[in-house]
């Protein structure tokens, strides 16, 4: 359970407190609400009856049969959600669930535009790690020592070109995609392409697999950072400008502003790093402790923006 509260608090901790210091609603920084949503509902499917995990699997079959009745059960209760506003809007605009999820115009456009734009995608991953297992189970797959994954060269190299051809299918659509809503309505459902030919293309060889951009690495581990900070570092206008530090020096000004950019971000993120802990220790005690106190501190908060209760 502590691990659950603290990746929650290790994603929001950022985004609370500028929400707090710059009077933003929590919907501003739109991507943290949304991941921070897909994992609680990864979270609450694991957990919900029947448990299934690689022990419980191991010792009876039957429960791979309970996986794929949950797997249809979620992409059931996603369709359904999307497919009734009305039924989208009694979920979401529950109090006091409804301050997460409102922008600061009080609708609720923007998180219902967002959620069902990759409504899917979280289940396109649960799936394939789900298949991902079973392969290894069925010792279909080996993906140690910097082997292929395959044992065929032919299977091996036919689905890298399968993989390259999804690529460029789907960059083919998207540059020949006439209006953006024909493009949304479409990507829900083929968002899984792109992402499971890099897979393929990336993983399949183990020559390639063990390779890896140290650079881009270290910026990975920031990149929560770094999407939060580019609010308030390299734009402005709450993202409707530039922040400009040497005026008539445009490229110059980039550099200043993305050196200072990517250094705060890579500083807020060792900030976070050391308060997780603190925040949410492994002791259930001080755990429940911290929770009653962040409680009672923003209760009055709460309470004076309506948050509790409707107005």
């Amino acid at each position: 359970m502590h691990l659950y509260f603290q990746v929650l608090v290790r994603m929001n901790f950022l985004v609370i407190t500028l929400c707090l210091v710059m009077n933003r609603p929590y919907q501003f920084y739109y991507f943290v609400p949304l991941v921070s949503y897909w994992f609680v509902v990864v979270y609450l499917f694991m957990t919900v009856w029947p448990r299934v995990s690689v022990a419980s699997v191991e010792s009876n079959s039957l429960h791979y049969l309970f996986m794929v009745l949950k797997f249809a059960a979620l992409a059931a209760a996603i369709t359904l959600t999307y497919s009734s506003e009305v039924f989208f809007e009694k979920i979401f605009l529950i109090h006091p669930l409804r301050a997460l999820f409102v922008s600061a115009d009080d609708s609720i456009s923007d998180w219902r535009f967002r959620w069902s734009l990759d409504r899917y995608s979280t289940l396109y991953g649960m799936l394939f790690a789900f298949g991902m297992l079973i392969g290894r189970r069925l010792k279909i797959f080996n993906d140690v020592n910097g082997e292929s994954v395959l044992e065929s060269r032919r299977l091996t190299w036919l689905l890298c070109l399968l993989s390259a051809v999804g690529i460029g299918v789907y960059g083919t659509f998207t540059a020949l995609c006439q209006t953006k809503q024909q493009c949304n309505s479409v990507h829900s459902y083929i968002a899984f392409i792109p992402i499971l030919s890099y897979l393929c293309l990336r993983n399949l060889r183990g020559w390639l697999r063990t390779k890896y951009s140290a650079f881009f690495a270290w910026f990975g581990r920031v990149s929560l950072e770094l999407f939060i900070g580019q609010y308030h570092i390299w734009l402005a206008a709450d993202t409707h400008g530039l922040l400009v530090l040497i005026p008539g020096y445009p490229v110059m000004n980039v550099v200043v502003t993305s050196f200072v950019f990517v250094c705060i971000s890579h500083d807020i993120h060792c900030i976070t790093e050391r308060l997780v802990p603190y925040l949410v220790p492994d002791d259930c005690r001080r755990l429940a402790r911290n929770i009653v106190c962040l409680t009672v501190a923003f209760l009055p908060l709460a309470v004076s923006r309506g948050i509790l209760f409707s107005t």
